[in-house]
């Protein structure tokens, strides 16, 4: 017989703790998940903060590269900027010593050849049976005037060379002497430092080296491409060099005119003889002046420019023609010692010439 329901245990309270335990075990775990879930999203957002902080790092370290290699590329562009200022200041200095050395005659790396020789001798016509005199000078120191009268020759005669104010010749003109059994051939060379001829290129580029003689015709002052003609007459042996100061007579009776009345006129033919006595008497200081003050200034110039001595020769055409013409002049001063030494230079030429 089954037992009575009143001796069946009672299940209740099993299943009570049954589901306590189970409230309890699923309390548990449900704040174990939420706490793993928690740590799991921490760890995400710790892990995303230390990607971050590394790329930081990383950026922090890159900047500090490149802004070593910006201090490096600026110190590195200070150095070139110092670098092209120094060879560009080094050119420069370059460029003018060359120019100068141009400006004072043979360029240094271009000294003429033997090609070069013959071919200017060509140009110029030159024949060893004559005395090659060039006459060079700045624009409008009268070197075709100075030419006629040392041929004996007005300005005015059909065979002279052209005269003007301004620069009348643009290239290296020849003239035979036409005086009987001459021997010398004049050239007239257009003027140093004009626009057609720069000084820096004018001895070389117009074959100046060439020629037996060179007369430096100067007029008030002797510039600095004189002194380049000149010293470049120094390198070669077989150039003889004269200077001649021109137009003594012009700068003579100014000089005297100067310490006369105002309204004072030379050529007034109604002048009494006090006034003449007294210009004459102005006329005679002033040469003299004129003729220290000139060969002072010359060899001033000459020692500054570290060239030798050497005489200047003081003309005016009008003298030099009078003495061609054996008649006396009252402004000649140096035109007659000027023929004779010119004559004497074509006569050992001329003989060392046929010695060879």
């Amino acid at each position: 017989m089954p037992p009575a329901a009143s001796e069946i245990p009672s299940l209740a309270p099993v299943v009570a703790i049954f589901i306590m335990g189970y409230l309890a075990w699923w309390v548990g775990n449900s704040d174990t998940r939420e706490a793993e879930q928690e740590a799991t999203k921490m760890a995400v957002k710790a892990d995303k903060a230390k990607r971050k902080v590394v790329k930081a790092q990383d950026r922090a370290t890159t900047a500090e590269i490149e802004a070593a290699l910006s201090r490096e590329r600026v110190k590195e562009a200070e150095i070139a900027r110092r670098t092209a200022e120094e060879a560009e200041q080094a050119l420069r200095l370059s460029l003018l010593a060359t120019e100068r050395k141009w400006f004072e005659g043979v360029r240094p790396e271009c000294c003429p050849s033997e090609e070069d020789i013959a071919r200017m001798k060509a140009k110029y016509s030159y024949s060893p049976n004559f005395l090659h005199l060039a006459v060079v000078g700045s624009s409008g120191v009268g070197k075709s005037s100075f030419i006629n009268a040392m041929c004996g020759l007005s300005n005015n005669d059909s065979v002279t060379a052209r005269t003007g104010i301004v620069e009348t010749t643009n290239t290296v003109t020849r003239y035979p002497d036409p005086s009987p059994n001459s021997q010398i051939i004049w050239y007239d060379v257009p003027g140093a430092g004009t626009h057609n001829v720069p000084e820096w290129q004018y001895f070389n580029d117009l074959g100046l080296y060439i020629f037996d003689c060179i007369i430096v015709l100067i007029d008030n002052r002797i510039l600095d491409s004189d002194l380049a003609i000149l010293r470049a007459c120094e390198q070669f042996r077989n150039i003889q060099a004269f200077i001649v100061r021109s137009k003594s007579d012009q700068h003579i009776n100014n000089m005297a005119c100067d310490k006369m009345p105002r309204d004072f006129d030379p050529c007034d033919p109604d002048m009494d003889n006090e006034a003449r006595s007294r210009y004459l008497q102005m006329k005679s200081e002033a040469r003299k002046g004129f003729i220290d003050e000139t060969r002072q200034n010359v060899q001033m110039n000459l020692e500054s420019g570290n060239l030798s001595p050497k005489k200047v020769y003081i003309v005016c055409k009008d003298a030099v023609l009078a003495v061609r013409s054996d008649s006396r002049s009252s402004t000649a001063i140096d035109e007659a010692e000027l023929l004779t030494d010119v004559g004497e230079c074509v006569r050992r030429r001329l003989q060392s010439e046929y010695s060879n």
